[in-house]
């Protein structure tokens, strides 16, 4: 299934309580997806408040499971009266200098600020600058068919948490001993108590870090109308809006389309590709974040152009973890002054327990002209051909051509 809007990513915790061990699934690229379950009194129509969000928060990949969600707005709670800024770390500016620490409390005409030196007392400060990503909060207005103390389950993506690996090796007498340690690192700001972590290895094509992009997955919300307008296409929302300051987050559109996975080596990584026909509505131009595990686990993220109905759209989440290509060139000869005559060798090697087949895309140069290959090849435009090469479970396999080019 494809879900695509105009939406935010978000993390509750006022005004909900945390009724189960959050799951996180962790990247090494920096990256975690964060599922949590939290408590709110919900009805049949309102809004609730999310705030306290991770710094490093990626706005653009929140599901919220059991609300139709309406709009999502972001905002930046600013402290109420002095008194409101203790405890937040701060920068301090003032005619003897600039302070960086943590308010103790506001007296008189200063304040006292804990920093890395001790207690300072500030007097005749400028202005104070609070880091607001510590305090991200977001307002979900939304409709409910349930009421009452819900669950409700929230899905997101953050940065700021990675993990790597770590091993030792001692040896013996013909034979070594390996231990592995995986080193967890959390930047967040923001503790996850108890949680179940799963690590991932391999590369992803992460989605790209926003300032409060959103992305909201609603249950069954109401589309955009799309019509024509002129050369373009015009989406109307199907509700009036209250546009605040800042950024709304309005459901645009969903989809349910077939797909199918396929393996793509271009000598170097073998690539996972995502392919399918878009047979449901013109899609403005956008990143698409690709889930599995019903959501539970990102794939990858890859960008699509405007797309009409009846075009095929090509998703490249990343690299295959257990599939492997190597390419090699196995003669060059040259003909004649302008005339060469090139040999090559592609092996791909799985590590999977199926057989699969991965395409191979070859870029050739010039005026060209195969003259051997062990497979059939299709040429794809002027430059490329492409091998359709199947692959054993646990083995290899290759093909194998001589192509005669010059640049006349």
């Amino acid at each position: 299934m494809l879900k695509l809007y105009a939406g935010i990513v978000l993390l509750g915790i006022l005004g909900c309580a945390v009724s189960a061990a959050p799951y996180l699934v962790i990247y090494p690229q920096g990256l975690a997806l964060v599922e949590e379950t939290r408590t709110f009194d919900i009805a049949s129509q309102g809004a609730i408040t999310i705030d306290r969000l991770p710094d490093g928060f990626i706005l653009n990949s929140l599901t919220i499971g059991g609300l139709t969600v309406l709009s999502v707005t972001p905002s930046f709670p600013s402290p109420t009266g002095l008194n409101g800024w203790d405890g937040m770390n701060v920068e301090v500016i003032s005619s003897a200098g600039t302070f960086h620490g943590r308010v103790i409390r506001f007296e008189g005409d200063g304040l006292f600020l804990a920093t890395g030196n001790g207690t300072v007392f500030i007097r005749d400060f400028s202005a104070i600058r609070a880091p607001y990503p510590y305090l991200k909060s977001a307002e979900v207005r939304y409709l409910s068919e349930a009421t009452g103390s819900e669950d409700v389950l929230l899905r997101y993506l953050t940065r700021g948490i990675s993990w790597e690996a770590s091993y030792r090796a001692e040896l013996g007498d013909g034979s070594l001993d390996l231990t592995g340690t995986a080193i967890l690192t959390n930047d967040t700001g923001i503790s996850f108590l108890g949680a179940e972590i799963g690590l991932i290895a391999g590369e992803i094509n992460a989605p790209k870090a926003a300032d409060f992009e959103v992305r909201a997955l609603a249950a069954a919300a109401p589309e955009a109308a799309v019509s024509q307008a002129s050369e373009y296409h015009r989406y109307s929302l199907p509700r009036p809006v209250d546009l605040a300051p800042g950024t709304t987050l309005i459901p645009l559109l969903s989809a349910t389309l077939p797909y199918e996975r396929i393996y793509r080596f271009r000598g170097r990584a073998v690539e996972t590709v995502i392919r399918f026909e878009n047979t449901s509505a013109p899609l403005p131009a956008g990143e698409v974040s690709v889930y599995e595990e019903e959501g539970r686990l990102l794939i990858g993220s890859s960008s699509i152009g405007h797309t009409p109905i009846g075009e095929e759209v090509e998703l490249t989440v990343g690299a295959a973890f257990d599939l492997t290509g190597e390419r090699v060139q196995i003669s060059h000869l040259r003909l004649g002054e302008e005339l060469n005559r090139d040999s090559y060798r592609i092996t791909i090697r799985s590590a999977k327990d199926e057989l699969v087949e991965v395409e191979v895309l070859e870029s050739l140069y010039g005026t060209w002209t195969i003259t051997e290959s062990s497979l059939p090849y299709e040429a794809v435009d002027s430059r490329t051909v492409r091998f359709d090469l199947p692959v054993p479970a646990g083995g290899e396999a290759e093909v194998t051509y001589t192509v005669e080019w010059s640049y006349q």
